[in-house]
Formats: structure tokens, C-alpha cells, sequence
């Protein structure tokens, strides 16, 4: 395994900040920056012939390789921009009525959230938000989920990952369980994946999910931009990408491929970043990361005086929340103002999260990351009168 210092070096992070939010958006390493620019000067020797002629078979072997290293099947998935745009795929496809409902949870991602609730609203259907615990064990979330079914339910929308909570959801029983709730069983399963790939080895298909939709550029150091929108086979030939041009008579995937005149550069550099994620370790460089980030977990709640207790049994491979003693702040708002403080101030990239009225630190581990990172998190949480209540230092004295 590289050292970390030595890592750092492969990306323009500044060295100046402690990075403990990989998860939020990634990082580009140099070498991917390199190749992505090489398509790019390659674009623009021709634009006309390269975007009449050379893009869609280009697109075409990268959507294989990308489908290839998700161990999925050949066809079965689409690349779209991210995890927001292939779950507002599926949404368009679904012809929802007023009066139907969307079922969620609100450990979901807040843009995914947003875009469902808008959907609704426009045409008279419900979003339904089921609620459990931070740390509820797999049986609570299940019985969550399957208890909010009824007659009127039609998708189903559950966090593989989740995000502003950093746990692992047993999505699989999760999609058998509300299928077996609803008295018809005929409700679609959409799968948030958005921190899947490179993180957590997974048989997609295996999942039971109508869809299932993951970003590359997270954790598996491709150009922002690139996901990969699974749909199980009976859907295939009714869903249609948002963008409707010039493919839109071709069968799914090849539809998505080519949205009017648009940068594809990234998809195409996309390989570059799976090279380099295996180049650093692939799942073992994982492994690493998961035993780090657990450490770096202990040593905040050790500085914080917080308890771990009832924090997820099945946590995230690559991140992990951290409780802030009460009062560090209280609204969403609030968070807000604590995450510039430590960035602007601090020089600290971390994400507070307010739920379910608790505040918490979501941190994360790469492989550019080191203990004296969370250990530097640590002492400022534990000094800064600023950052966190004076109330802070007396707990953890």
C-alpha cells in the first residue's frame, strides 16, 4: 500500500486543508486530469467529425468497460451525469397519477428528495417519508419501509448507502419486503447507489430493484459527471432518457448515449479513473480505508467526549458519523454556518449534519488521508471556542 503523503501528491488538493470529505464530491487524481484533457485536445482537432462520426462508438466500448467493472451484464446500463439525473429518469418514465404515492426515507440524499417532492406536487401524487433511527438495526428499516405500502404506492426509492447518515441499508430485503406488502405487488424499486461504486462489492442484479443508479466520480476517481443508471430488463424498453434526441429511436442504452451537442469528454476519460483506483489498491486500498476512517472515528468521539453507542451496526465502508455534544448547533441553517467555520477558519473540509434533531460530523477516509488528519479535526473541535460550545472542553477534560 502507497503512503498517503505520498498520494496526496497524485491530486491538486491543497495540502494545506484536512480533506475529510471524499465522499461529498471526490477528487480528480493528475493522471485522470491528464487523459481527460488528451480527449479533450483530441475533440477539438475536429469537433465536426469527431461529434458526427467518433463519439457514439467511443461512448459505446467506454459504457461497456465502465458496465463491466459494476460485474453487471452487457446493455443493462445507461451513463447519466449522476445519481440525481438517473432517479429523475426513472421518475419521468413511471406515468405517476394523482393520487399515487412515492415512498422514501429520510436518511435519503436531499436533491433526490427535492426532485421527488416536486414531481409530486405537479401532478397531484404524495411523497411518503418513512422514518427510522440513526443505527436501527436492518429488521426496523425493513418493517419501516414495508409498513408505509399501500394500495396507492408506486416507487419505492431506498439508500444502498446513505448519505447525510453513512449506512449501509439491506436494500435487497427492502425491495422483496415492499413488494411482498403491497397487495398487488406491482411497485417499483429504484436503488440510490450514489456511494457504491469502489466502496461496497455488490451484485446489483441480485438486489431484486427495478433500477439502480451509482456515481463513478466519488469514490472510483472519474470526471464528475459520470454514473451509471441500471434497469432491471423488464424495463428497458419503456424507459427514455430526460434529453430526447437524436438516439431516442435506438433501444435502451444506446437512447441515452448521445443528449444534443455536450461535453462527453468525462465519460470517455472515464476509464482512466477505474485504471487508477485499481493502480492504488481497489478493495484493499477499501479495506485500509475503512480501518482508518474507524479510528479517525474513535479519536473524534474520544476529543468530543461522545458516545459511539447506537451509532449504525452496518456503517459505511468509507465513512462514518461522529455525534456533537448538544447545542453545537440546532437547524439545518446551523450546520451550515458550522461547516464554514471549520472550512473557512479552519481550513478543515468535513460535513456537519443535522438529523432528526441531533448534529453530527459525517467524516471519510482515502487513501491521501492519515490519522493526524482526524487528530488535527480533533484539536480544533476540542480548542476553538468558535467552532464548537465552551461546554465542549469541560465534557472531554
Amino acid at each position: 500500500m502507497r503512503d498517503p503523503h505520498d498520494v496526496l501528491r497524485d491530486f491538486d488538493l491543497d495540502p494545506g486543508v484536512v480533506h475529510l470529505d471524499h465522499g461529498a464530491y471526490g477528487a480528480l487524481p493528475r493522471v485522470v486530469a491528464r487523459a481527460w484533457q488528451d480527449v479533450r485536445v483530441e475533440v477539438e482537432t475536429n469537433p465536426a467529425r469527431f461529434l458526427r462520426a467518433g463519439v457514439l462508438p467511443r461512448i459505446a466500448r467506454v459504457r461497456d468497460q465502465l458496465t463491466c467493472s459494476l460485474g453487471i451484464e452487457r446493455g443493462s446500463a445507461a451513463l447519466v451525469r449522476n445519481v440525481s439525473e438517473g432517479l429523475s429518469t426513472v421518475l419521468a418514465s413511471l406515468d405517476l397519477c394523482a393520487g399515487d404515492e412515492v415512498l422514501v426515507s429520510d436518511h435519503g440524499y436531499g436533491s433526490v428528495g427535492l426532485a421527488l417532492r416536486g414531481h409530486c406536487d405537479r401532478i397531484g401524487a404524495r411523497l411518503v417519508t418513512v422514518h427510522f433511527d440513526v443505527g436501527a438495526d436492518d429488521s426496523v428499516v425493513v418493517d419501516a419501509f414495508a409498513g408505509a405500502v399501500n394500495t396507492r404506492t408506486r416507487l419505492v426509492v431506498v439508500d444502498q448507502i446513505t448519505s447525510p447518515t453513512a449506512a449501509v441499508l439491506p436494500v435487497a430485503q427492502v425491495s422483496k419486503a415492499v413488494r411482498a406488502a403491497h397487495p398487488s405487488g406491482e411497485v417499483t424499486v429504484a436503488i440510490d447507489g450514489a456511494h457504491v461504486p469502489g466502496t461496497l462489492p455488490t451484485d446489483i442484479e441480485s438486489l431484486g430493484a427495478d433500477a439502480w443508479v451509482g456515481n463513478l466520480h466519488k469514490w472510483m476517481f472519474t470526471p464528475r459527471g459520470c454514473a451509471l443508471l441500471w434497469v432491471a430488463e423488464r424495463w428497458r424498453e419503456s424507459i427514455r432518457p430526460l434529453v430526447l434526441s437524436w438516439e431516442i429511436d435506438e433501444e435502451f442504452p444506446i437512447c441515452f448515449d448521445r443528449p444534443g451537442t455536450a461535453d462527453y469528454t468525462g465519460w470517455l476519460a472515464a476509464p482512466a479513473g477505474l485504471d487508477y483506483w485499481s493502480a492504488l489498491g481497489g478493495w484493499d486500498q477499501t479495506e485500509r480505508n475503512a480501518v482508518l476512517v474507524q479510528t479517525g472515528q474513535d479519536v473524534l468521539a474520544q476529543a468530543l467526549g461522545t458516545s459511539l453507542d447506537g451509532l449504525h451496526a452496518n456503517p459505511a465502508p468509507t465513512m462514518r458519523l461522529v455525534r456533537l455534544p448538544e447545542g453545537a448547533f440546532t437547524d439545518e441553517a446551523g450546520a451550515v454556518a458550522f461547516y464554514e467555520r471549520l472550512s473557512f477558519e479552519h481550513r478543515m473540509e468535513v460535513a456537519p449534519v443535522w438529523f432528526s434533531g441531533s448534529c453530527y460530523l459525517r467524516i471519510a477516509a482515502q487513501a491521501y488521508n492519515t490519522l493526524s488528519d482526524y487528530e488535527r479535526l480533533a484539536e480544533v473541535l476540542h480548542s476553538a471556542p468558535e467552532v464548537l460550545p465552551s461546554a465542549v472542553g469541560e465534557m472531554s477534560a
